[in-house]
C-alpha cells in the first residue's frame, strides 16, 4: 500500500496542507470475487493542526464492482465520501510523519454495502425468485 504522509512540522503555525491524491484500486489491497476496485481513489482535501491534534478532513471518491444479490450480475457502485474526519493527538505521532492510508482505506471498505441489489434495489430477476420469499413471520 503507498503511503499518504503528513509532514506534522510543516503544519506549525497555522499551516494547511492540501491534499490532493489519485490512488491505483491497487491501493485497497483487496482480493475477493465479490468486491472489486477497478477506478482509482480520489482524495482531495485538508490538513492542519489544531491544538494538539493533527486534524484530516477528506472528500474521498471512487466506485466499487459488486455482485446483485439477487441475479449475481457485477454492478459498479460509486463510492462517495463527503465529509470524512478524523484526527490524531500529537503524542501519537512519534516521528513527525503520520501515514493516513489506513484511515481512508477503512472508511472506504465500510461504504460498500454487505448487500446490494442491482438497478435501484429494483433487481428485474427479483419477479422470478419471489415465489421463495415468504411475507409472514412467526
Amino acid at each position: 500500500m503507498p503511503e499518504l504522509k503528513i509532514y506534522v512540522d510543516r503544519l506549525k503555525e497555522g499551516a494547511t496542507e492540501k491534499i490532493e491524491e489519485r490512488l491505483d484500486p491497487s491501493f485497497m489491497e483487496v482480493a475477493e470475487e465479490s468486491l472489486i476496485f477497478e477506478q482509482p481513489i480520489e482524495l482531495k482535501g485538508l490538513a492542519y493542526l489544531a491544538s494538539d491534534h493533527l486534524i484530516v478532513e477528506l472528500a474521498i471518491e471512487t466506485s466499487a464492482l459488486l455482485p446483485c444479490i439477487i441475479c449475481n450480475e457485477k454492478i459498479t457502485l460509486p463510492l462517495k465520501l463527503k465529509n470524512f474526519r478524523f484526527t490524531v493527538t500529537l503524542s501519537q505521532i512519534r516521528s513527525g510523519v503520520y501515514d493516513y492510508g489506513e484511515q481512508v482505506r477503512e472508511a472506504i471498505l465500510v461504504e460498500v454495502p454487505r448487500f446490494f441489489e442491482c438497478t435501484g434495489g429494483h433487481c428485474p430477476e427479483r419477479e422470478n425468485i419471489s415465489k421463495y420469499f415468504h411475507n409472514e413471520i412467526g
